[in-house]
């Protein structure tokens, strides 16, 4: 075979090969968008909205706690003064109307109160510079006891909403009969807030829904099943206030409440 033959049936080969190579890479490319085409077309179509409900609540319980402390050199001493004055400040308490099984009082804490001396200042060797500042006379604390600090807690837990405010504004009158008392503010909470919590998730969702079906009705479309739901942190805010936190509110100080619950929740569209 001539070296002219034999160029010209390599090129033919390489040709063919070539083409082979050529038509492969075709098949692959639509094989790609075919792909494509049908992934997207058979992609699930899916709707995200959120969905929100808000209901006024009234608190139904209510806590206080105030606090009195006695002070006396003689531990026995502090304690009589402490009883007495936690025997009056119940007495006060029954007579505003509470009962005595909301009235806890807590153990007695006690605290040592230890005396001080005063240290002289005492020159450096050698005598203070001229223009240096005088030594400072330091106190310190001993091992000794000066007195006794007793103190007691109170604390009323009562579904009084009427009578509990009271107590917490004037029990401190208590203090013209020589008794040593601190109150506290007023806390107010919901008992049946669990219970709540399921039945504004399911108003938040209802709401969802209803927001999703005039967007797909709006659009010509239908709605289909839902596949998915996020419940979001409850905020609990006085009424009127519409405060929001990523943690959620909880709020202690009303009586009048609101509560808002939010849900996000995913449909399916047919």
């Amino acid at each position: 075979m001539s070296e002219a033959n034999a160029k010209s049936n390599r090129m033919i080969v390489s040709l063919q090969i070539g083409g082979f190579f050529f038509a492969l890479a075709n098949i692959i490319c639509v094989a790609i968008l075919a792909w494509t085409y049908l992934s997207v077309k058979l992609e699930p179509r899916t709707l995200d909205v959120k969905g929100s409900a808000k209901k006024a609540i009234t608190s139904d319980t209510i806590s206080w706690t105030g606090t009195i402390t006695t002070y006396d050199a003689n531990l026995a001493k502090a304690y009589e003064k402490l009883k007495a004055d936690a025997d009056r400040a119940a007495e006060f308490i029954k007579q505003a109307g509470v009962p005595d099984a909301e009235v806890t009082f807590s153990s007695v804490r006690t605290r040592k109160i230890m005396q001080k001396e005063v240290v002289p200042a005492v020159a450096p060797a050698g005598g203070i510079p001229a223009g240096a500042p005088l030594p400072v006379p330091q106190t310190v604390e001993t091992n000794k006891v000066e007195m006794f600090a007793l103190s007691q807690n109170i604390t009323i837990e009562s579904h009084s909403m009427d009578k509990v405010p009271g107590i917490s504004r004037n029990i401190t009158s208590l203090i013209k009969d020589g008794i040593e008392i601190e109150s506290g503010s007023p806390s107010y909470t919901y008992s049946k807030l669990s219970e709540l919590k399921i039945d504004m998730l399911a108003d938040a969702t209802k709401d969802a829904t209803t927001r999703a079906e005039q967007i797909v009705n709006n659009a010509h479309g239908k709605l289909g099943k839902l596949v998915e739901a996020h419940m979001g942190v409850m905020q609990i805010n006085p009424k009127g206030v519409n405060d929001v936190s990523d943690t959620g509110n909880n709020d202690t100080t009303s009586l009048e409440k609101e509560i808002l619950a939010v849900v996000s929740v995913r449909f399916q569209l047919d």
